[in-house]
């Protein structure tokens, strides 16, 4: 069986806080049975309307940037056409083009110092065999835009509950936003390499597994 082709994009060099390397190391071996094609050429991003890649991963770190016309075009594009978009924290920094903040669901206002922050996990399809999870994290906020999303994840700072994940229908493709990931270490949780991976089968372009209690990573693919 064909590989399927994701590209994850980010940056490496130039990034401001959250360089892609070491985190698509990470996401590499989360998904042995894909083909992940790992750039900051956002250039690339013109390749998926030509059907090269099946998902899309955003690891962007552009805060002070914006995608080109024609990249924030390609997106939207792919993602009303059926593909499927995996936003993982500072992904979400492609927000400063509006039409990509709408696509988002949200607009980032700030983030406290970091510490240990537990995340919970509400009942759905991506969290099923899931717990909750604590990361040495940054407590992103959002502005959330007014939209179908569900919310799956939250998490408490100083008594106020926020949301941390969620999903949502965009034209025929989907959407996930996962707040987690401010460095590689974030991805060597167990409990959160669980949750990314199930993110992946319900936007569509992941292997259909059965579940265990727990998230251990001794996941069983469906014959």
């Amino acid at each position: 069986m064909e590989k399927k082709r994701i590209l994850v994009i980010g940056n490496y060099k130039d990034a401001m806080y959250h360089p892609l390397t070491g985190v698509d190391e990470c996401l590499e071996k989360m998904f042995p049975e894909m083909e992940l094609y790992c750039t900051d050429n956002t250039l690339e991003l013109l390749e998926l309307k030509g059907g090269s890649y099946q998902g899309l991963i955003s690891y962007l770190d552009i805060w002070n940037g914006r995608l080109s016309e024609e990249g924030a075009d390609a997106i939207l594009a792919f993602v009303n056409g059926g593909g499927a978009i995996l936003v993982i924290h500072n992904g979400i920094s492609f927000q400063n083009t509006e039409r990509l903040k709408e696509m988002a669901g949200a607009r980032f206002l700030t983030h406290p110092k970091r510490e240990d922050i537990t995340f919970l996990l509400k009942k759905h399809a991506i969290t099923e065999g899931c717990s909750n999870f604590t990361l040495f994290e940054e407590p992103y906020q959002f502005d959330m835009v007014c939209d179908d999303k569900e919310i799956f994840m939250t998490y408490l700072y100083q008594g106020k509950e926020y949301p941390a994940g969620w999903c949502k229908q965009i034209g025929a493709g989907r959407l996930v936003f996962l707040t987690p990931g401010h460095t590689a270490e974030m991805f060597e949780n167990a409990a959160y390499v669980k949750l990314i991976q199930n993110s992946m089968k319900w936007l569509g372009v992941g292997n259909p597994i059965y579940f265990d209690e727990s998230c251990d990573g001794s996941d069983r693919t469906v014959k």
